[in-house]
This record gives structure tokens, C-alpha cells and sequence, in this order.
């Protein structure tokens, strides 16, 4: 039997001699005629025989020898011709193609709506007719249509969503942030990011899902809505280390709560994770308790008073360049921006004597304030502020461990510590904006008690990070960390870890991902499970508010229809550190649209 399957097999094989002899030729597995261009069904010598002494032979039975082999050159020549210039419009579709979907990722990512594909194709247009006008028609083919750009968007964002549930299958450990905000339309939308790490202590940060909230915003409605976003990305729940919130009531609440409900789905699985409120919002929570409103609120209604009327604006503007003042204008405070109330306070502090002379010369004007215990206050203020905005800085950015965010907060405390000990003495060195004004005696019992209210206040808001103390000492410090202060599972492994020699070398050569990464894990698997679990934790819902900042970009009042679903495509590949497989989405295409 299967002597014989061999045998048709072979017997079917096109044979190299049946190009000289019937003028046939195989292309892609088939046998095709030369000269009239059709295909055998099935490529066996009498077929082809047959073919060629009933259609062609009475024509070609003259070429013989020299003549046969010049006339099969010529054939098999006109054919390959044939095929190039049939391949070539394809292949120029596939780079049109190609092009539509870079120029529609470059647009949403620059926060343009689809419709701008229309003014850069007509921009391409006008590039093609003056630098390379006999290009025109390869320029024309890139479909950047609205419909198109829409499409392209489409395709990209699911295609990096599949990109980002393929990682999240490999996960060891993940946890999630999240946020709701209210967008232009009065929708409520809930961001969901991941972070997860895999066994190679790859950590990958991404948004999971934007989920709208169509009735109430309360805890289980948000809960429901984070299990259609784990659901869709494949994610197991007793895989989820930790959480991240914004502190709302909705998300922590004790019993109905957000993280609540999140924490009892995990102990079902038979697992716990860390709860924890964003630090971003726990150091401005803790710089709003600050104290000296009024000086604050004076400060506020002045500039407004300046720059809410547009003639005293330009004056109050030309002064100061007439002046060569050291700044050109005074900021807006903005109270849902922390950093601005900074900036604010440090233009109004160096431009004092400026606004104070330009609010003198009308009446009407809110007057700064002569008394030097304000001015004292103020300085007070701009000192304290600005060491709170290098704090706010250092807590921010995408890709920072909760470990490293919280050394900058006990950085902080220490740093109050040392201002209160110093001020007790008269020491300034670290008020230089208080050493400029002066301080007065009377005033530093006052100024004592706000850095202790502020250090009071900043043990309070932290303490669940501080609970937690030990775990991060133990993945940032594992060869230093008291071994009776972990927990009882690790205790083993950790001594075995303290003894080794080579490891201890390699901790101080490695950043700490590559150190767990090089530890071996059939020695230390539950240190490198705890090393994953930290690793996964998000320190704040920066990544949310950055999200949110694209979102109210994007769904603006000139683009409120814009659809939950285009929106979620957006924030996608605008977030995203994974690029969309343009090369796979080319693949899957039937076919190519060329625009007329």
C-alpha cells in the first residue's frame, strides 16, 4: 500500500525535461502552460502530453534543438515579466497600506481626531506635487480617510490588547490601580491598569481596560466592572498581589468598598493581597492640612485680581518688563494641580515689591499686605511648598517600584526632622526664602507646630505602607534585614540567602530585577515569589491621572460624540509601551484598500 502512494506521488512530480518538450513550466506547485497560460489539474505526463499535441503542437512542433531551447527561454522570460508586474501593484498596496496605518497610530497619539487623516493626505498631496511629482500615484494610494483612519485604530488597538492578555497569561504576580474620573459627556469611566511580572521577572505595565459605569459609581458597580476587565485579559484572581486606589469612599470603603470586595474574591481563591492608598494623593492630602490658608488665600484672590481683567493684565504685564523683573507674568493657582500652588507662591514671593507697587496705583485693587508677619508667613510657606513639589516630582513617573517611593517619603520625614531642629535654634539655612524676610521670635513656636502637625499628619496617611515596612525591607535589603522580622516561610531560604557569598557579590553589581532574576529558584523560590509579588505593586495611580489628562485631550467639547469604545482604541495605543504588530494586521487582510 504504501509502495504504491509512493509511486503516484512520484509519477505526479513535474518533471525538469517537460519544459523543453511540451513548453510547460511549474509555478507553485502547479503545472502551467507557456504559451497559453492555463494550469493542469493534475500534473501527470499524459495530461500535459495531451494538452500540448491537441492545442499547441501543430504551431511549435517546428522548434527543434537550438530553436527549442532560444523559444523556451523566450516564454519562461515573458512569464517571470508577467509575474513581476502582476506582484508589483500588490506589493504597492501593501506599502500604502502599511503607511495608513503608521500615519493613523501617529495621529491618535498626537491626539488629533481621525478626520486629521484627510489634512495629511492632503498635505502628502502637496509634498508629492513638488518634490517628487512622478510619485503622485504611489502618494495617492495611502487611504487616511476618516472611515479608514477609524479602522486602522480599531485593528491596532485590539491587536495590542491581544499583545498585552498573551503577557498578562504568563504572569507570577500583577496588581492593579485604579481611578474613576467623569469625561466631557457626564460619562463616569473607570481606568484599569496592570502591572505584572512573569518568572523571568519581566515586569509589564499597562492600561487592562476602560470600563463605563452607566447607573451608580459605587463600590460593587465598580467591582463589577473590574472583574469584566481581569475576565477580558484572562487574569486569575489568585494571582493578584495588590491594589492601588485614589482613596475615595467608593473604592475604600471598609466593608462595601472597592478594595474590599476586591480582597474577599481573592481569599476565596485562597489568597491575600496589599491594599493600598495612591502616595501621590496621600503627600497632597498631607500638604492641604499645611496650615496659613489665609496667606494662601490672599496670595490667590491678588493674582486673580490681576489676571481675571484683561487691561490690568497687560499693564500689571508691561511693568514688569519695564522693571526687568526677574519673571514676565504670575501664574493662575489651579486647586486641583498641587504643583501650581508652588509656582504661584514662589512668583508672588520674588515679584512682591512689583505687584505690591502695581495693586498701589489703583484703589480698587486688592492690596499685598505690609505687615511682616505675613511676609514672614509667606516666605514660611514658599520654603515648605517648594521642599513638598521636589517631593511630588521625585513620587511621580511611570515605571517607579512602591519601594523606591516610599524611601522618598521617609526621605521626607527625616527631612522635617531636621527643619524642626534647626528652626528651634534659629537656623535657616534651609528656609532661604524665611532668611530673606526674616524671622521674627514670636513667630517660631508657630512655625514649629505646622512642620509637627505636617509630620503628625504624614504618619497617619502612610501607615498602611508603613505596616508593610519589613516586606519592603526585604526586597530591597535581603542581606541586611533581621531575619526574626520576616515572616516564618522565608526565614529559611533568607538564611541560606545571607550565607552566600557569590549572591551577596551579585547584589551590589545588579540593579534589584536582575538580582532576583539571577537567584536560583529551585533554592530560593519563595524569596523570588515575595521579590515578584513586590515588584508588581503600583505606588500610585500616576499612570490613571496620565490617562486622564489623554482623556479629556481626546473626548474634548469639539469631540464629545466620540464613542466609549473609540475612546477605550485611543487610550490604548496612546499609553501603551507596546507597539501594534503592523506587519500581522497586513497579513490578516483579505484585501488591500487603495483610496481613488
Amino acid at each position: 500500500m504504501e509502495r504504491s502512494r509512493l509511486w503516484h506521488t512520484d509519477k505526479r512530480k513535474f518533471k525538469k525535461t517537460w519544459e523543453q518538450d511540451y513548453f510547460f513550466t511549474e509555478v507553485d506547485s502547479n503545472a502551467v502552460c507557456l504559451v497559453c497560460k492555463q494550469r493542469v489539474a493534475v500534473s501527470k505526463e499524459y495530461n500535459i502530453r495531451r494538452h500540448y499535441l491537441t492545442k499547441h503542437a501543430a504551431e511549435f512542433a517546428k522548434y527543434t534543438g537550438e530553436h527549442c531551447k532560444v523559444k523556451l527561454a523566450d516564454l519562461l522570460t515573458k512569464l517571470t515579466t508577467q509575474q513581476r508586474t502582476l506582484l508589483q501593484p500588490s506589493t504597492a498596496q501593501e506599502n500604502a497600506t502599511r503607511a495608513s496605518y503608521r500615519i493613523s497610530n501617529a495621529i491618535v497619539r498626537s491626539g488629533r481626531a481621525f478626520a486629521a487623516g484627510d489634512f495629511v493626505k492632503e498635505c502628502l498631496t502637496i509634498a508629492a506635487q513638488d518634490v517628487c511629482p512622478n510619485q503622485m500615484r504611489v502618494f495617492s494610494q495611502i487611504s487616511l480617510s476618516r472611515n479608514t483612519v477609524t479602522r486602522r485604530v480599531e485593528d491596532m488597538a485590539e491587536d495590542v490588547r491581544g499583545q498585552i492578555a498573551q503577557r498578562a497569561s504568563h504572569f507570577s504576580a500583577f496588581s492593579i490601580a485604579c481611578d474613576e474620573s467623569t469625561d466631557m459627556s457626564d460619562s463616569a469611566q473607570l481606568l484599569v491598569f496592570l502591572r505584572g511580572v512573569n518568572e523571568d521577572f519581566e515586569v509589564c505595565q499597562e492600561l487592562a481596560g476602560l470600563e463605563t459605569l452607566k447607573g451608580t459609581t459605587k463600590g460593587v458597580d465598580i467591582f463589577m466592572a473590574v472583574e469584566r476587565v481581569l475576565d477580558k485579559n484572562g487574569l486569575n484572581w489568585e494571582t493578584l498581589s495588590g491594589i492601588m486606589t485614589d482613596g475615595a469612599p467608593a473604592m475604600v470603603g471598609k466593608r462595601a468598598g472597592l478594595t474590599a470586595l476586591v480582597s474577599d474574591k481573592v481569599s476565596e481563591f485562597g489568597g491575600s493581597i496589599l491594599k493600598y492608598h495612591c502616595i501621590l494623593h496621600q503627600e497632597q492630602l498631607c500638604a492641604k492640612n499645611m496650615g496659613l490658608k489665609n496667606v494662601m488665600q490672599d496670595v490667590v484672590a491678588i493674582v486673580n485680581n490681576i489676571r481675571s481683567k484683561a487691561l490690568s493684565h497687560r499693564q500689571f504685564k508691561a511693568l514688569l518688563d519695564e522693571m526687568d523683573a526677574q519673571y514676565g507674568d504670575v501664574l493662575y493657582h489651579q486647586e486641583v494641580r498641587w504643583l501650581s500652588r508652588g509656582k504661584v507662591l514662589r512668583g508672588f514671593f520674588d515679584l512682591r515689591e512689583e505687584i505690591r507697587e502695581f495693586q498701589a496705583m489703583k484703589t480698587n485693587n486688592i492690596q499685598v499686605p505690609t505687615d511682616s508677619h505675613w511676609l514672614a508667613d509667606l516666605a514660611f510657606l514658599v520654603d515648605i511648598t517648594e521642599l513638598l513639589n521636589i517631593l511630588n516630582l521625585q513620587l511621580q513617573g511611570r515605571d517607579q517600584m512602591i519601594t523606591q517611593m516610599y524611601d522618598h517619603v521617609k526621605a521626607f520625614k527625616q527631612k522635617f526632622q531636621l527643619l524642626s531642629r534647626h528652626l528651634s535654634k534659629g537656623n535657616l539655612a534651609h528656609f532661604p526664602s524665611l532668611r530673606e524676610v526674616g524671622l521674627m521670635e514670636e513667630d517660631t513656636p508657630k512655625y514649629l507646630n505646622i512642620l509637627n502637625n505636617l509630620e503628625v499628619e504624614f504618619d497617619h496617611r502612610f501607615e498602611d505602607f508603613r505596616g508593610n515596612t519589613t516586606a519592603f525591607e526585604l526586597f530591597a535589603q535581603p542581606f541586611s534585614v533581621n531575619v526574626d522580622a520576616v515572616s516564618e516561610e522565608l526565614q529559611m531560604e533568607l538564611l541560606e540567602l545571607q550565607s552566600d557569598s557569590d549572591l551577596h557579590s551579585r547584589f551590589r553589581e545588579l540593579s534589584l530585577q536582575d538580582f532576583y532574576r539571577s537567584i536560583p529558584a529551585h533554592r530560593y523560590g519563595k524569596i523570588r515569589k515575595h521579590a515578584q509579588v513586590m515588584l508588581s505593586l503600583f505606588g500610585s495611580t500616576y499612570v490613571c491621572e496620565q490617562a486622564f489628562s489623554l482623556m479629556n485631550l481626546n473626548k474634548s467639547k469639539l469631540r464629545n460624540a466620540l464613542s466609549d469604545s473609540h475612546l477605550h482604541d485611543i487610550l490604548t495605543l496612546s499609553v501603551s509601551q507596546l507597539e501594534p504588530d503592523i506587519e500581522r494586521l497586513l497579513k490578516t487582510k483579505n484585501r488591500l484598500h487603495v483610496s481613488h
